[in-house]
């Protein structure tokens, strides 16, 4: 309660201001007056200086007024200032009275002393009481209460009238109240708030009360106050008064009592205070719900300027009633701090989100209160809840490292048996199987529960270990897994995984037989039919066609309504090539045929093979059209080349030569790059040699000497040119060309060989400098040699590693440009790829088209139009990107993740037109073929399509799968999370907010993401 410095009551007050330019201004009016006064002293009537000095006192102009009364009395002073007067004249006594007074007013040397002379010389006079009592109440007035306190004790021993009397002790009182001399203030407040006649008495009584409740005096204090709680001054402030004295006496039923019916009268803001108290023996009274409504009646009033403490019981009044929501609204605004109210609150806050279910919230809330160390109790049990949360939200990593340093921190703790029991639950979870085989092959004793969870754990080991193609280690988890067969279809599994592992090791073997006994196992329906798919597989890849055979018919004939189509139609395509390889070619057509008509995505591979064995019945015509379809329906196939070569082979094979030279021509013209070029080159020359056209023969064999002297056709080229030669009649002509084929394609020397391999070591090596020079070097000592290709690759793909990519791009370029290595495929895949680093889309569309009609396979193939997929896309060429794509996607996991990204580059590409439902839809499928690194970039982008959507809460929510689906993905978890910052602080939750960001902070191995973190954290921060 503020001090009270005035007090009106029925006393004039003197109050003025002087400033240093109104005395200045008033001494010249007094020079003046003095030299008019000379002038017309004689002429001016007695008592003209007396009223003069009265009008100007009473205008509070004291030095003028001091000028007058002086001026009044020296014709009345017989030797001087010093002599008395006649106290007989009252003016003349008055006017020294006012000399006196406003000589103290205008602070002039010597005035307390003109006081006292005065009071001395007239003590009978009433002025000599009134003058210390003005004096002490013109001081009282100006706050000076040191100087007020000298001249009212003065008054106050003089005495004089009751009443007037009253007033100078009130203003006694009160200056040594304000003086903080409360000991000498109270016992005159006590004597004026009981005096009937004193207007001061009810304020007294007000300073009185403060006095007592200072003092301690609580019941004095209810006494004073209750004296005046009707007074219209005091009857908003008493209330609070009275209230928080009976509070501080614990008169907790006596408090009620009194606040309740008057806040039932007035609750208005006057009575906050009140409201407060009322709260606060409710709440020490666990009354929650009846301290509810007082708090918010006294904190809508208060506003900010609450005290952290009123919220946070308020807000746990509302926890504690379930109001969980309201409670949020209190507690979130406390628990950023860093005092022991924001650890209280923070893990209030914790415990009120998990009601509302809301665990994301809830984890930020409990590391806040963890983080502070005011009270170890609260803090060790927000550690482990957060540690215990993390467990349940699925982040088994997070939880394996908080449980383990909780139960390193808290050995003793009332937690402990229950920390223990969730680091196992929380290894599994946590998808680190190798350590939670280990923490539980470590274990004394092991419970039938332990056993199963450690039958999954080593089996998700072993498929681990499966998809990263190690399958030793495969098939010793998968052994683990088989050593507790608590559940049978996880036993089942592991038993056919196992099979797998040893069949993708081409331990074929040794998985037929494994495969052979889930096929006959019953209740194992799935794994039976998909066993049928791996024997199949099993004998095919042995080469031993004919077993191979009834398991693929077996398994099309089951598995016609199996989940996995694209399966289906290549076990359909597998059971035809067994068919052809063992000449059954009526069943292999029909087959073929099958899968055409299944839209199988090797279809373009069925229908070349269709082709290829109606050439081998003898049906001509329907070779050749067949040929020509799959020049038609598929273009970019990589049969195409193969089509145009086999078409003119059918015509050659039937001694069409003529014809089939035409078609040998087209290949030759209109497919310069393919790889069988040399090939259709000898095929042409033969049949030019047959029809006696050696010279026509002859230039076709150089060509094969001259540019594709490594092929395999070399040396057939060779033979065929000597004979046709001999035919033409010109043998001695061989003897030259025989002799520029050796100087071109010299057999390698030792020398050679040696000096090769050691530019190939020091590349193995990485010292990739010293390569660059070994190779150049050789290159310009054997530019004949059959190796130089090969070198330039090096020479390439060293440059790449230093970093030097327009040197890399121009040996790169030479060996694609030479059309002739093995090294073709890869330079450009190289190539491609430097390209699109450098944003030389075209020149990288080019190379992965070439890559695409050289691929000698169908995972070389898809290889290419991933890459080709994924240039179109940044180019940008969003319909380009998306054809492939679905191509890509319809055709399986040919490369392993091939699928994944295709179907996930459907969505990125709706995404980039703003088309979210389709995209949505893509991104769906994306994590519905894997949960892969592809699977974790889709539920990302799901997560960013609801936040452009302002649907921040689903948004956060659908980030938060990653936790379970994704959590191996560092990357993609880390931006999902960062993601999750961004909607928080979108909702305004930035304590969220910069809660999310430094738990990226510190839990983050990708220093990117972790850079990205800091740096939003930094934006939060300089903003709030």
């Amino acid at each position: 309660m503020p001090y009270s410095t005035t007090q009106t009551g029925h006393y004039k007050l003197f109050s003025m201001v002087f400033n240093r330019l109104l005395f200045t201004l008033t001494l010249g009016l007094l020079a003046t007056l003095s030299a008019s006064a000379q002038r017309t002293q004689s002429n001016v009537e007695p008592d003209y200086h007396y009223r003069n000095g009265l009008e100007l006192f009473e205008k509070a102009n004291y030095a003028a007024a001091r000028y007058e009364f002086r001026q009044y009395l020296e014709p009345r002073r017989g030797d001087g200032a010093k002599s008395l007067l006649n106290t007989s004249d009252q003016n003349a006594v008055e006017a020294e009275y006012y000399i006196a007074l406003t000589s103290l007013y205008i602070d002039e040397p010597g005035a307390e002393l003109l006081v006292d002379r005065f009071v001395k010389n007239n003590s009978q006079h009433p002025k000599a009481g009134q003058l210390y009592g003005d004096l002490g109440t013109y001081y009282y007035n100006r706050q000076d209460y040191a100087k007020a306190i000298d001249f009212l004790e003065k008054a106050v021993r003089q005495g004089g009238s009751s009443a007037q009397q009253s007033g100078y002790k009130y203003q006694l009182a009160l200056s040594y109240y304000n003086t903080q001399n409360l000991q000498k203030a109270l016992p005159l407040l006590n004597e004026i708030k009981v005096d009937p006649n004193s207007p001061d008495a009810p304020a007294a009584s007000y300073y009185a009360g403060t006095i007592n409740f200072r003092n301690k005096n609580f019941n004095e204090a209810v006494a004073d106050f209750r004296r005046i709680e009707n007074n219209p001054t005091y009857q908003n402030q008493v209330p609070n008064w009275i209230a928080q004295s009976l509070y501080r006496q614990r008169r907790y039923d006596d408090l009620l009592a009194y606040t309740e019916p008057l806040l039932k009268r007035n609750n208005g803001a006057g009575m906050s205070e009140v409201a407060l108290f009322t709260a606060e023996v409710f709440y020490q009274q666990n009354q929650f719900a009846r301290a509810i409504p007082y708090y918010k009646s006294y904190i809508n009033t208060a506003g900010a300027k609450a005290p952290g403490a009123v919220k946070f019981r308020y807000g746990q009044s509302l926890f504690r009633t379930g109001a969980y929501n309201d409670a949020i609204t209190q507690l979130k605004t406390l628990a950023g701090g860093k005092d022991t109210t924001a650890q209280y609150a923070a893990y209030t806050l914790g415990v009120s989100y998990l009601q509302i279910q809301n665990p994301t919230y809830a984890l930020n809330a409990f590391d806040q209160a963890g983080r502070l160390s005011f009270n170890r109790e609260i803090q060790e049990e927000a550690r482990f809840n957060h540690a215990k949360l993390q467990l349940d939200q699925n982040n088994g990593a997070d939880a394996v490292k908080e449980l383990t340093a909780f139960l390193k921190q808290y050995p003793d703790s009332k937690f402990e048996n229950e920390a223990n029991e969730l680091v196992g639950e929380a290894y599994f979870a946590s998808n680190n199987y190798p350590a939670a085989i280990a923490y539980i092959e470590g274990l004394k004793r092991r419970t039938p529960k332990i056993n199963a969870t450690y039958q999954r754990l080593t089996y998700n080991q072993g498929i681990n270990d499966f998809n990263a193609e190690r399958y030793q280690q495969a098939v010793a988890n998968f052994d683990k897994s088989l050593k507790f067969p608590t559940d049978n279809s996880l036993q089942q599994a592991a038993q056919f995984w196992k099979a797998e592992s040893y069949s993708a090791g081409k331990q074929y073997d040794t998985a037929i037989p494994l495969y052979a006994s889930i096929s006959k196992s019953s209740g194992a329906d799935a794994y039976a039919t998909k066993s049928l798919y791996g024997l199949g597989y099993a004998y095919f890849n042995k080469k031993d066609y004919a077993r191979a055979m009834p398991y693929f018919r077996d398994f099309v004939s089951r598995g016609a309504n199996a989940d996995d189509r694209v399966q289906l139609q290549d076990a359909t395509i597998r059971l035809a090539d067994t068919y052809f390889a063992t000449k059954q070619y009526e069943n292999a057509l029909r087959s073929y045929d099958q899968a055409i008509s299944q839209n199988a995505p090797d279809k373009d591979y069925a229908s070349y093979q269709k082709a290829v064995i109606l050439s081998y019945v003898g049906r001509d015509a329907e070779a050749k059209a067949q040929f020509d379809q799959v020049q038609r329906q598929y273009p970019t196939s990589r049969f195409v080349d193969e089509s145009l070569f086999q078409k003119a082979n059918v015509d050659f094979e039937k001694g069409s030569y003529q014809v089939a030279i035409q078609g040998f021509t087209k290949l030759i013209q209109d497919k310069p790059t393919s790889a069988l070029i040399p090939a259709a080159l000898l095929k042409r020359a033969i049949a030019y040699g047959n029809l006696q056209q050696y010279d026509s023969a002859v230039a076709d064999y150089k060509r094969i000497l001259d540019n594709y002297g490594e092929s395999d056709q070399a040396q057939s080229a060779l033979l065929g040119i000597q004979n046709s030669l001999n035919d033409a009649g010109r043998p001695e002509e061989f003897s030259q060309v025989l002799g520029q084929y050796k100087k071109g394609n010299p057999g390698s020397t030792d020398v050679e060989r040696v000096q090769f391999d050691n530019a190939r070591n020091i590349y193995a090596s990485g010292k990739y400098e010293q390569a660059i020079q070994s190779f150049l070097t050789f290159m310009q000592e054997y530019p004949s040699s059959p190796n130089t290709n090969q070198a330039r690759y090096y020479v390439a793909e060293s440059y790449r590693q230093t970093n030097d990519v327009a040197n890399a791009l121009r040996y790169y370029n030479i060996v694609i440009a030479d059309n002739k290595s093995d090294y073709l495929v890869r330079a450009a895949t190289r190539a491609a790829e430097l390209e699109v680093k450098q944003k030389n889309y075209g020149r990288a569309v080019r190379h992965y088209q070439l890559i695409q009609s050289r691929a000698g396979s169908k995972a070389e193939q898809v290889t290419a139009q991933l890459g080709l997929m994924d240039t179109y896309f940044v180019y940008p060429k969003l319909d380009s990107a998306a054809v492939i794509a679905r191509e890509i996607a319809a055709g399986g996991n040919v490369v392993p993740g091939a699928q994944n990204r295709a179907q996930l580059m459907l969505g990125k590409v709706a995404l980039s037109r703003n088309d979210y439902k389709t995209a949505q839809t893509d991104f769906d499928k994306t994590i519905a073929l894997a949960k892969d690194v592809y699977g974790a970039e889709a539920q990302y982008y799901l997560g960013e399509i609801l936040y452009r959507q302002k649907k921040y809460k689903e948004s956060v929510a659908t980030l938060l799968k990653f936790n379970e689906q994704f959590s191996d993905f560092e990357y993609w978890k880390g931006k999902a999370f960062i993601l999750v910052s961004d909607n928080n602080v979108a909702l305004d939750e930035i304590a969220q907010a910069k809660a999310v960001l430094n738990s990226i902070i510190e839990n983050s191995s990708d220093e990117a993401i972790v850079t990205e973190a800091k740096q939003k954290l930094a934006t939060l921060e300089s903003k709030n």
